[in-house]
């Protein structure tokens, strides 16, 4: 992966393209799996911190950080694009010197590759009747259900990431555990805080790509 390419998914992760370039990336990522698990690694870093900051930082605290870091032709379009977003968050600040820094686009450490993730799905009477898991490195996802009935129809598994949006993840397997492969225009849907969900539909799946029967079930994506 280039320099340039980790940049554009730091700012993809944290929604600072428009709406071109925002679409563009969204294409690539339907071929380019490192570009997608590259746009994962970065959100689950960063969006906290956004979603944590309150205060914009002060105008000297730019300047020192610009004023420290060796040349980069990167550091006046990704400084531009950081200051316009006016979050206040320090630790994000602190990361962003580090990686603009280099000019060399470094692997991950291996503390710090995507952690595996999980999903507890539950009724409103019936708990924990499937366990999601999902490795975000191989893109292998793992569902286990343990009371889950389709009646004479099929279960299909559905992601909601924060645009409320549900995306087919296919018909599931309501007796046995089973694995799956991720499609990779998927794979950039799947992360903390997103939910997964399941529902009751004709065999085969949805035939419209959204969900037409009753929702059985629901839970959160948390690291574990």
């Amino acid at each position: 992966m280039t320099d340039d390419d980790d940049i554009l998914a730091a700012e993809f992760a944290l929604g600072l393209l428009d709406r071109a370039e925002s679409e563009a990336v969204q294409l690539r990522v339907r071929s380019d799996a490192v570009l997608s698990l590259r746009i994962a690694w970065w959100r689950d870093q960063l969006v906290p911190l956004v979603a944590e900051a309150e205060v914009a930082p002060p105008e000297r605290l730019w300047a020192r950080i610009a004023s420290q870091l060796p040349v980069n032709d990167n550091l006046p379009r990704l400084m531009k694009r950081w200051r316009a977003l006016a979050i206040g968050a320090t630790g994000i600040a602190a990361a962003l010197a580090v990686f603009v820094g280099s000019r060399q686009p470094t692997p991950l450490p291996l503390t710090l590759q995507p952690a595996p993730m999980v999903a507890t799905l539950s009724g409103e009477t019936n708990p924990a009747i499937v366990t999601v898991s999902y490795d975000a490195t191989s893109g292998q996802m793992t569902i286990a259900p343990s009371a889950l009935t389709a009646g004479a129809g099929d279960a299909e598994l559905w992601i909601i990431p924060e645009d409320g949006k549900p995306r087919s993840m296919g018909v599931i397997d309501t007796k046995s555990p089973a694995g799956h492969a991720v499609a990779i225009e998927r794979r950039t849907f799947v992360h903390p805080g997103a939910t997964f969900a399941i529902s009751l539909e004709p065999k085969g799946g949805s035939p419209t790509g959204s969900p037409t029967g009753s929702v059985i079930a629901t839970g959160k994506i948390i690291r574990v």
